[in-house]
């Protein structure tokens, strides 16, 4: 999906074109004309506040500003559903998230709830095709022509809907816990002597305890066209810094994927996401050497939420007529992505490791 002259919302005072966010200068410039705006100035009306914390009920009712503040034109992939708005002039073309060329226009779903906040691109597109670069030539185990044959014709730079949740956590654990103790033993070796060894045991008894959790913004990822695990993979992005108050001047030249995952469900996945931190941090905390059947019963307070929107560059590269994703967190610059594996190159590296391990203990009789 790739956008043409994108908006007139925000013209040149030179040429009167349209003005392009720029993320290596942090500013809105002229392609024709080099001129540059500073985004707050290009913004009708007062700059707008910093990042607010909303509470949860607000959230689930839904009763906020809804569209993104400026006209856009959506171009909806068909094979994976991912939806992406545009400023007012766009052009279809293969789906950045997986490559395919079925993608129609819609109208834009002016029902969305309005992003908080956003953190602006700071990566440059010139930038993060480099990081493509650099990324296919580290890659292990995968095909000697992978280099020359992976192509990726245009990466995209496009804000993913994330929702952010903060909270506090109130979390009793039950659990039992193991301690290790040792039993001398004795055993009939292979030639038929007696020895002794050092056989371990578990002694388990019951253990309990209380966790408390301070968790700032919680990133739930609301993408449809984004692949979670990967994603993951492009986290932390600095919400708790670098997040500054939503304009839809630093739309200008890029996308924005309206949210597939709304309130509700985000913030189901919030909840078990809150659940599973708090299970790992109450089983570091159990005594003992090891332990099991533990459980937890959580419970949250102060919750709050904000809408977001967080910058990724992604591509759809090919080889061998199998599609792939490339991303690039747009704040950090760092990397995710899918890669064929060299059948070959594994197969023969199990070989040499087998072919070591039988030198070795052959030298060692």
């Amino acid at each position: 999906m790739t956008s043409d002259a994108t908006s007139k919302r925000c013209d040149c005072p030179g040429c009167g074109a349209t003005l392009i966010f720029a993320a290596e200068l942090q500013k809105l410039r002229c392609e024709y004309c080099d001129a540059e705006v500073d985004v707050n100035k290009a913004n009708q009306g007062p700059p707008p506040a910093g990042p607010v914390e909303r509470g949860l009920a607000l959230l689930l009712s839904a009763e906020t500003s809804k569209g993104l503040g400026v006209s856009t034109t959506a171009l909806q992939c068909q094979q994976c559903g991912a939806a992406i708005s545009y400023p007012d002039k766009v052009t279809s073309g293969a789906c950045c998230f997986c490559g395919s060329h079925l993608v129609v226009e819609k109208a834009s779903n002016a029902q969305l709830i309005t992003p908080e906040s956003l953190i602006p691109f700071k990566v440059a597109k010139e930038q993060a095709n480099e990081k493509f670069r650099g990324w296919v030539a580290s890659l292990w185990f995968r095909p000697n022509d992978l280099k020359k044959m992976a192509r990726v014709k245009d990466i995209d730079g496009v804000y993913a809907p994330f929702w952010t949740f903060d909270a506090q956590a109130d979390t009793r654990w039950h659990a039992e816990s193991g301690y290790h103790y040792y039993v001398t033993e004795e055993y009939t070796n292979s030639e038929g002597k007696k020895e002794t060894r050092q056989v371990q045991h578990t002694r388990w008894e019951p253990s309990s305890g209380h966790h408390r959790g301070s968790y700032d913004d919680l990133l739930i990822c609301a993408s449809k066209g984004l692949s979670e695990s990967l994603v993951r993979i492009l986290e932390p992005y600095n919400t708790t810094q670098n997040l500054v108050g939503y304009q839809s001047s630093y739309l200008s030249g890029w996308g924005a994927e309206e949210y597939a995952v709304g309130p509700k469900e985000a913030w189901e996945k919030g909840q078990k996401r809150f659940e599973q931190n708090e299970y790992s941090a109450c089983a570091s905390e159990v005594p003992g050497d090891t332990h099991r059947n533990l459980n937890i019963s959580m419970r949250l307070s102060q919750v709050t939420w904000k809408h977001c929107l967080l910058p990724v560059y992604i591509a759809a590269y090919r080889y061998h007529d199998k599609t792939y994703r490339f991303m690039v967190n747009g704040e950090t610059g760092k990397v995710s992505g899918e890669a064929p594996y060299s059948f070959w190159k594994i197969f023969f590296a199990v070989v040499a490791v087998i072919a070591l391990i039988v030198l070795f203990m052959k030298y060692q009789k």
